[in-house]
């Protein structure tokens, strides 16, 4: 288990499907965004240090993220 702040991609580099994440400002977090089946952008991850962010509904894995 790795205690990091940074992302299993940037540590394991060689994982094939990182490419298909973007970075995305989403209500002034940065999040990791890829495109959904259906082609709408859903959150991967969010990247903060609040811990309050995290509780927040709009930040749920696979959300549609807007901007």
């Amino acid at each position: 288990m790795l205690y990091t702040p940074v992302a299993v991609e940037d540590i394991f580099a060689t994982i094939p499907d990182a490419q298909a994440l973007s970075e995305r400002w989403v209500h002034g977090r940065l999040c990791l965004v890829r495109l959904g089946k259906d082609g709408m952008p859903r959150l991967e991850r969010l990247i903060s240090t609040d811990p309050d962010d995290y509780l927040d509904p709009a930040f749920q894995p696979n959300a549609i993220v807007w901007g």
